[in-house]
C-alpha cells in the first residue's frame, strides 16, 4: 500500500484542483468541484495511441486522443514521489515510480499508465449491478 501524501501539497490554481506529475512527464488532476480525475500526456501503451484518460467519482474511466492537452500548466506539476499516494473524494491516485493507478473506492472504476500497457479498470463492487443506475441487488 502506497504512503498518502498531503492533497493540499499539490493545490494549484486557487486551490481548484489539485495537480501531480507522475512517470513518464504526465499530468494529473484531481478537480475538486466535481471531483473528475485524468491523466494527459504520452500515455505509455495506451489504447488506441489516447493521449488522456479521464474518470470521476463513480463508474468506468475513459482513454480519448485530444488534439491539445486536457491539462496545461507553464511546467509540469510537482512529481508524486514513487511510493506515495493522493486522495481526493472517492479517488486515489499512487506511483511505485513506474505504474500509476488511478481508481475509484465506489466501485472500484478506475485506469492504469503502464509502460507494460494502460488499461482501463472496469466497475467491480459486487454490491452494485453495473447497468449504469447504482442500484443495490438486494434493495431492488
Amino acid at each position: 500500500m502506497f504512503a498518502p501524501v498531503k492533497a493540499s501539497d499539490f493545490a494549484m490554481q486557487n486551490g481548484e484542483i489539485y495537480a501531480f506529475a507522475v512517470p513518464g512527464d504526465i499530468a494529473c488532476v484531481m478537480t475538486r468541484g466535481t471531483g473528475s480525475y485524468g491523466c494527459s500526456g504520452p500515455i505509455p501503451a495506451a489504447p488506441g495511441g489516447a493521449n488522456a484518460v479521464t474518470g470521476s467519482q463513480q463508474g468506468p474511466a475513459g482513454f480519448a486522443n485530444a488534439d491539445r492537452p486536457l491539462y496545461v500548466f507553464e511546467t509540469l506539476p510537482k512529481p508524486l514521489p514513487p511510493g506515495t499516494r493522493i486522495n481526493f473524494r472517492n479517488v486515489a491516485c499512487g506511483t511505485d515510480g513506474t505504474t500509476t493507478v488511478c481508481n475509484n473506492n465506489y466501485d472500484g472504476g478506475g485506469f492504469v499508465i503502464s509502460p507494460a500497457g494502460s488499461f482501463v479498470i472496469e466497475p467491480n463492487n459486487p454490491l452494485l449491478t453495473n447497468d449504469g443506475g447504482g442500484r443495490n441487488p438486494y434493495f431492488n
